[in-house]
């Protein structure tokens, strides 16, 4: 599976290691698992859009990879935000327990 380089960004940003660990950054841990888990989303849309056979009139562009790209990142976005799949969720209770 490749990840392309906004996907690579994302990550690198949602995974720095936070200043403070205590429960005090709650927040920023909760909001971390979720930019995680919506990076996984992501990645699976993309995954599974790749199953779909091309066809039709017109050939596919770049221009349509990039808006399919984008219309994937705003919908993973909004299924972590509303609750996911659970990723987000685990990883908090994860880091919890790291701070500890």
């Amino acid at each position: 599976m490749k990840i392309d380089a906004q996907a690579r960004m994302l990550a690198a940003q949602a995974l720095q290691k936070p200043d403070t660990v205590a429960g005090s950054d709650t927040p920023r841990m909760k909001q971390t698992a979720r930019d995680f888990e919506a990076i996984f989303v992501q990645q699976i849309f993309k995954e599974m859009r790749k199953t779909v056979p091309e066809g039709g009139l017109l050939p596919r562009g770049q221009a349509e990879e990039i808006y399919s790209d984008l219309q994937d990142m705003e919908a993973a976005k909004l299924v972590a935000a509303q609750g996911g799949i659970g990723l987000a969720e685990m990883l908090f209770e994860q880091m919890q327990k790291v701070g500890k």
